[in-house]
């Protein structure tokens, strides 16, 4: 059926919204008003979709919408997702944001909270099942009519007022407890040994319900057919765990015994079942822990591994933590496994009478800071083995000395890769990656080394067969065949670079990447700057260019999508699709192709084309389409051919009603004589006749940006170009290339020929221009007003002031120094402060702060993980002290970007009320003009404008 009749609702709908009534101006009390459309996915037979319409702060509503008819079922708060016959969605329903908050502010213990409830929807004839007090669901990949779900426990009862029910309640527990340590035949239950959760199975069609009682964990096969769980009573007797055939609806008891019962897993195609579990040990006082596993065929359970087991590192221990995964045929398991903990002694020192000290050290391969954020993981740490399923055997694959191996070939392949970086980690301070690599044989255990002290970034082929690497320092893509070691240029033939040609750190490019391989490894597809390339990892056959060169004569950077979320390989047997960028005019669109013809435009025009998904039963597509004015809502066709494609959702009609902007590209040359781009945003009622105020964003490369939609909300850090343009602003967002050594002189040579490129078009008064950016943009900005004289007002945010001292700092958040920055990568000065001295002081701010005579507002918060905040301290305070007009914003527990929206909502109306002062020239409001002192924080804000003259 097709998508036509909607289309005409939808316009009727477009119309019957419009307005003759003057437009608004976008302001912070509309932010809450804008949405945004989350989840959208479509039924198995495409004839339904599901979507989220969410606002910025409060109650989402959920959307099942029939296609073509465009008919909307609506559950307020709900996520939902859809039964795998499309006949039913299901979802939960959170309660209401106030009701929840409510909750919060009257200090209401967890068990009274407002609960989630859950719902099924009968897509046929949209009856509405509620059910109440719903923690949890889960429907299978497949469901098979089946899902689960958690009802919220029953809340505790009320304390007895009556002392003997209270005191003969007491005695029986005493009484019980005292028979459980006489039976010195059964293990003795543990403190942390906790009944499970009641689950409920629930069958779609008919309503049928099952209570599955003491329920710790469970797992569906991916098809729903087979439910195992993992049962934990209050008294132990009843633990075990159970494998539920849903097809015959018959219960087979895998193992049972007190015990735990952990890491549940089961493979899809075999049902095959493995867990970990200390049933062999329980009675003990720190119980080990042994892998198991069941097969269904046969009902045979056997212990695969346990401490001591030949193949496993001395005196390590099956682990609780990290991953339990079936190899794909299900012959093999991946397991997880520690080291055994000796027994900490006890320490009787009273805690104020211990030292707390961090020994940095200078031959530790990490810092302190790094080695303090990682402690817990590092004591948590666990190393992979492999346990096979016919023998029995098992192979310690991770060690202490390697702790990143991966089996190839989806745990099939007798080889294993491992990358060790461990003697060269020091180095990585500097922004030096090195590592050795390892062919592991997964049947020993043995390893060989091929290859050493090598930045190359290396992975294996889809089944194994070959290694495939890019050496950044020869700038070649490689492959390597594991049973022979034989290596292969792969990019050798191809005639163009494959490596980022706008490469600007100081350190190698990096390659533009590939698509994938094909079917059992017969090709590997890679990229150049527009066009694919399929190559014989043999090198015995000549590369073929897949999209016939189609990219680079249109100027199109053509890059691999897959349709099938399911895909395992590339197959050129059938039409590939491919995501295009217009290098010139930025344009998007999607094509086909094949190899037997050029790639076929399939959609295209000045938008941002993001294909979602297909129907997995074939057939319906849905997409989202955008650009500067438009809102990347969902639109649907009837198959992958793009065509005829209709808008079916609508997620802002309000815009309508709100002065926006339009968005458009400039050509500009840098004062190095390099041609750029930069995105001009003018106000949607413009006139050409006026003379606006500017303010030139910037942060790297964006004008690939130009179609993308920009929604008004409070900001992390930097300027709306939407709303500033609806406020009667032009906005300039340029591209900025670096020359090595001189990155606050390249922006200079990019931003202030691209903004007089911008003033030279008569519409701006170059008296009223303005710059803002955040991180190395908030650098840029501090910089420049060293520089240039041409702003009238500047704003940085998290900005580096002094590149000695940031050279040295500490990047909070990973515990890393920051010296790799400066050395190797964005702060690109490519050397180090004693052999590059020069270009450290020219490049750092504060070293120039009596030049400024920009007026200069900060935010810098006092949790900044990247940039330490006192960047903007010693900035600030030599402006101050040169008598230079600077604000400063410090967000208390906040990090490099506003998280907490009432902190975005301050810094918004704080960085507008800057800019229109003296953009605008509108009174300066308190906060500018007398500062908030210390004594009234958190009591005033300071928004007000004083009764003053505009301009004054």
């Amino acid at each position: 059926m097709k998508l036509q009749s909607f289309a005409i609702s939808a316009v009727i709908l477009v119309l019957a919204g419009s307005a003759f009534g003057q437009k608004k101006v976008l302001d912070s009390s509309v932010y809450d008003s804008w949405k945004s459309l989350q989840g959208a996915k479509l039924s198995n037979d495409g004839a339904w979709l599901s979507y989220r319409i969410a606002p910025q702060e409060g109650d989402a509503v959920g959307h099942l919408k029939a296609l073509p008819s465009g008919n909307d079922i609506v559950v307020e708060r709900a996520s939902l997702t859809f039964s795998n016959d499309s006949k039913y969605a299901v979802g939960l329903i959170v309660p209401k944001d106030e009701d929840l908050k409510k909750a919060k502010r009257e200090k209401k213990k967890p068990e009274d909270m407002p609960k989630n409830s859950l719902m099924i929807v009968d897509l046929a004839s949209g009856e509405k099942t509620e059910i109440k007090e719903v923690s949890s669901f889960q429907v299978p990949g497949e469901d098979m009519g089946w899902f689960i779900y958690k009802p919220e426990p029953p809340k505790p009862a009320a304390k007895s007022d009556d002392k003997k029910a209270d005191e003969k309640k007491s005695e029986e527990k005493k009484s019980e407890e005292k028979k459980q340590e006489d039976k010195k035949d059964e293990p003795k239950k543990k403190s942390d040994h906790k009944p499970g959760d009641t689950y409920v199975l629930r069958n779609f069609s008919s309503g049928k319900e099952e209570k599955l009682e003491n329920v710790a964990s469970f797992r569906f096969s991916k098809d729903g057919t087979v439910l195992v769980y993992a049962v934990s009573t209050k008294d132990g007797k009843g633990d075990g765990i159970i494998y539920y055939d849903l097809k015959s609806g018959k219960k087979a008891s895998v193992v049972e015994g007190m015990a735990k019962y952990l890491k549940l897993t089961i493979d899809d195609d075999t049902k095959r079942v493995a867990f970990v579990t200390d049933k062999d040990d329980y009675a003990s006082k720190t119980p080990v822990l042994s892998l198991y596993a069941y097969d269904p065929k046969g009902g045979k359970l056997r212990q695969l591994a346990k401490k001591g087991t030949p193949g496993l590192e001395k005196d390590w221990l099956v682990s609780e933590r990290g991953g339990l995964s079936f190899s794909d045929k299900a012959d093999r398991l991946i397991f997880a496994t520690s080291p055994e903990k000796p027994e900490e002694k006890k320490d009787d020192t009273p805690e104020d009478e211990k030292v707390s000290v961090d020994i940095w050290n200078w031959q530790d391969e990490t810092l302190q800071p790094q080695q303090l954020l990682r402690a817990s993981a590092e004591a948590n740490r666990t190393f992979d083995a492999v346990a096979f399923w016919d023998s029995g055997k098992v192979t310690q694959l991770e060690t202490e000395d390697r702790p990143a191996v991966t089996i190839l070939n989806k745990g099939e392949s007798d080889w294993a890769i491992a990358r060790v970086d461990k003697p060269y980690m020091k180095a990585q301070s500097w922004g030096v990656n090195n590592a050795d690599y390892y062919l592991i044989d997964v049947r020993n255990g043995s390893a060989k080394k091929f290859a050493e002290k090598t930045e190359d970034i290396i992975q294996a082929s889809p089944t194994g067969r070959y290694l495939q690497g890019y050496d950044q320092v020869k700038r070649e893509i490689y492959a390597i065949d594991i049973a022979s070691g034989k290596r292969v240029s792969l990019s050798a033939k191809i005639p163009y670079p494959i490596w980022d040609e706008l490469n600007d750190v100081p350190d190698y490019p990096s390659a533009y990447g590939g698509a994938g391989w094909t079917k059992d490894d017969k090709l590997v597809l890679i990229y150049d700057d527009y066009d694919i390339w399929a190559v014989d990892p043999t090198g015995k056959a000549d590369p073929i260019c897949v999209t016939d060169g189609y990219g680079r004569r249109s100027k199109n950077h053509l890059r691999y999508f897959s349709v099938d979320p399911e895909e395992k390989f590339v197959d050129l047997a059938k039409p590939i699709y491919l995501r295009s960028l217009n290098e010139d005019t930025k344009a998007g669109g999607i094509y086909v192709d094949d190899l037997k013809s050029s790639p076929k435009s399939l959609i295209s025009g000045n938008k941002q084309y993001n294909f979602v998904g297909q129907a997995k039963n074939g057939g319906r597509v849905i997409y989202t389409q955008q650009d500067f004015v438009e809102y990347p809502d969902v639109w649907a066709c009837d198959d992958l051919k793009f065509q005829g494609g209709v808008k079916v959702t609508n997620t802002n009609p309000q815009q309508k009603d709100y002065w926006w902007g339009t968005a458009e590209l400039v050509d500009f040359t840098s004062n190095d004589g390099i041609p750029l781009k930069g995105i001009i945003v003018k106000p949607e009622n413009f006139d050409r006749t006026k003379k606006y105020p500017m303010i030139a964003y910037f942060y790297e490369r964006n004008s690939d940006t130009l179609n993308q939609y920009r929604t008004p909300a409070p900001s992390a850090s930097i300027i709306n170009p939407s709303v500033f343009a609806s406020n009667g602003y032009v906005v300039f967002i340029p591209d900025i290339p670096y020359k090595i050594g001189y990155p606050g002189e390249s922006a200079i040579s990019a931003i202030v020929p691209g903004c007089q490129e911008v003033i030279r078009k008569g519409y701006v008064d170059p008296k009223r221009v303005g710059i803002q950016g955040q991180s190395w943009g908030g650098y840029q900005v501090a910089y420049m007003v060293t520089e240039t004289n041409m702003f009238a007002a500047a704003c940085a945010g998290a900005p580096v002031s002094d590149m000695f001292s940031a050279y040295g700092g500490i990047r909070w958040g990973s515990g890393m120094v920051r010296q790799f920055q400066y050395e190797k990568t964005q702060s690109r000065i490519g050397g180090t402060p004693w052999n590059s001295t020069l270009r450290y002081i020219e490049n750092s701010p504060v070293f120039f702060a009596d030049k400024v005579e920009t007026p200069l507002l900060i935010m810098h918060n006092d949790k900044d993980g990247a940039v330490p905040w006192w960047q903007s301290i010693e900035y600030f305070t030599a402006l101050r002290r040169l008598e230079k007009p600077a604000w400063m914003c410090v967000y208390n527990g906040e990090d490099h970007n506003l998280v907490q929206r009432k902190n975005r909502k301050d810094w918004t109306i704080r960085m507008q009320q800057f800019f229109d002062h003296f953009l605008k020239g509108e009174p300066m409001p308190v906060w500018m003009d007398k500062g908030v002192p210390a004594t009234m924080k958190g009591k005033t804000y300071g928004f007000e404008i004083p009764d003053k003259k505009k301009g004054s």
